[in-house]
């Protein structure tokens, strides 16, 4: 199992309050309330079985998530009264993940598992797994696939230590455009 993923989602539960909710601080200072919740760990046999029907291979630190959790949200948005906005980055359980194949515009592309802020999804790209080449997780944007160039496990990490926050666009915000896009 990978400590890495490990390691990640104990620090994340070590901010967590009691209700699984803790502040997060966004861009321009901006406070809010999460909540992260975990669904309980599935066997590695139902992985292998996973694997088995779809003719794939998941990538190690996926599964070594799965093993963890089958499924999570983390960095839901609460709002005033208490309620969840159903945001922040959902990890699909495995029975999800058969759910959201069945849609071709995402699964065309891969493996859907994960939805996250509006309309974006996480893909397995299953030609990179095939290939072994370790950055094989992409990003649909409503329509507008693209590459992350990196694997789950460090997505995951850098998505927790950015608490929510779109950080793969960071870089294209400078200086000059960034008041202009608020």
């Amino acid at each position: 199992m990978s400590n890495f993923i490990q390691n990640t989602l104990s620090g994340l539960k070590k901010l967590l309050d009691n209700n699984n909710r803790m502040k997060t601080i966004s861009h321009e200072g901006e406070v809010g309330i999460v909540s992260c919740s975990f669904n309980a760990p599935i066997q590695t046999t139902e992985i292998e079985m996973f694997e088995r029907e779809n003719n794939i291979k998941l990538p190690e630190d996926y599964k070594a998530f799965l093993t963890l959790h089958n499924g999570a949200r983390i960095y839901e948005s609460i709002d005033e009264d208490g309620d969840k906005l159903g945001d922040g980055l959902e990890i699909f359980s495995l029975d999800e993940i058969k759910e959201y194949q069945e849609i071709e515009y995402l699964s065309e592309h891969g493996i859907p598992i994960a939805h996250l802020l509006e309309d974006c999804y996480l893909i397995l790209d299953t030609d990179k797994l095939m290939g072994g080449d370790p950055n094989y997780l992409n990003i649909m944007e409503f329509t507008d696939l693209s590459s992350l160039n990196l694997n789950f496990e460090i997505f995951l990490d850098r998505y927790i230590i950015s608490q929510g926050e779109a950080f793969w666009s960071w870089p294209i915000y400078t200086a000059e455009n960034y008041y202009r896009t608020r």
